[in-house]
């Protein structure tokens, strides 16, 4: 059983509502043929993360007050440099933010970037699905900087 904790993705094997209406956009703007990709940057709307998405507590037990940012790709959750779990696409709670400048994130188009943001993945079960989502995938950040407004950690 494949459990949704952020938001995203599939709760037992049924769409969550969410997953519903994003495939249904995304056959509409297909539909019209309007297609508009923006990997070369993580520039895209909105900019940073915003809002109140509620307390989450870590494995540890550790207690943060989430934000919801835009993560326009999907990607793997990452935990002590392996990867367990993953992340969809959309607009997904974060809670903090780190700086690793020995472990880069992956390059996504022009994006370069060594921040990684704190959160829950929607597949997982290693840690809880809790681990390392890539700056690069994030909108609203630049190269080499934090993504504004989630804390630092």
């Amino acid at each position: 059983m494949v459990v949704s904790t952020n938001g995203g993705g599939k709760t037992g094997r049924t769409p969550t509502m969410k997953r519903m209406l994003a495939s249904l956009g995304a056959a509409a703007v297909l539909a019209t043929g309007a297609v508009a990709l923006t990997p070369t940057g993580a520039s895209a709307a909105p900019n940073g993360c915003w809002g109140n998405a509620g307390t989450k507590t870590d494995p540890e037990g550790r207690s943060y007050t989430a934000r919801y940012c835009h993560n326009y790709q999907g990607g793997d959750i990452i935990w002590l440099r392996h990867k367990i779990g993953y992340l969809y696409a959309g607009d997904n709670w974060f809670v903090c933010q780190t700086k690793s400048p020995s472990y880069p994130n992956p390059p996504v188009g022009n994006a370069r970037n060594d921040w990684w943001l704190y959160t829950q993945g929607d597949t997982g079960s290693e840690h809880k699905a809790w681990g390392w989502f890539p700056a690069t995938k994030v909108s609203g950040g630049n190269n080499w900087e934090p993504i504004p407004g989630l804390p630092v950690c």
